[in-house]
């Protein structure tokens, strides 16, 4: 089991974003300060543009920006865009097994309540906050 980096990486995108504010930004910039390939943050880029997170430029002056205001973009919309599948997943189950073949209908309830739990926290959370606890450590504005 690989815990993924996705929804951690979308956030770093939107944060950077944000802290660039007037600059269109590269994938090349971005990939730099996540430590990754181009590649991969445009294809994250593609989910939150379908999704009205990010918008771009095209041609060699061209970038990316965040096309709605900071204070509008949750955590728990950057989830919802870059989420493979349920936040619980569960494997097939094996109809010859009582554990097995009751395990969805028992955990169910707890899983949908875990999940509540973490959207209430997501969706209190923007970009905008993230940037003002980012400014409070960074005084520099030109840090990446």
């Amino acid at each position: 089991m690989q815990s993924s980096s996705k929804f951690t990486i979308a956030i770093h995108i939107c944060l950077f974003l944000k802290f660039k504010d007037q600059d269109l930004v590269s994938s090349q910039q971005i990939a730099e300060s996540v430590k990754t390939n181009p590649v991969v943050i445009r294809r994250m880029i593609g989910c939150l543009r379908e999704n009205g997170i990010v918008g771009s430029v095209a041609g060699s002056k061209g970038g990316y920006f965040l096309k709605r205001p900071s204070k509008k973009i949750t955590l728990w919309k950057i989830y919802n865009c870059v989420k493979d599948s349920d936040l619980f997943n569960k494997p097939k189950s094996n109809p010859d097994c009582v554990v097995s073949s009751n395990l969805s209908e028992l955990v169910d309830d707890a899983y949908r309540r875990a999940e509540n739990s973490m959207k209430s926290v997501l969706d209190k959370t923007t970009i905008d906050q993230l940037n003002h606890k980012l400014s409070d450590i960074v005084q520099d504005e030109n840090f990446c």
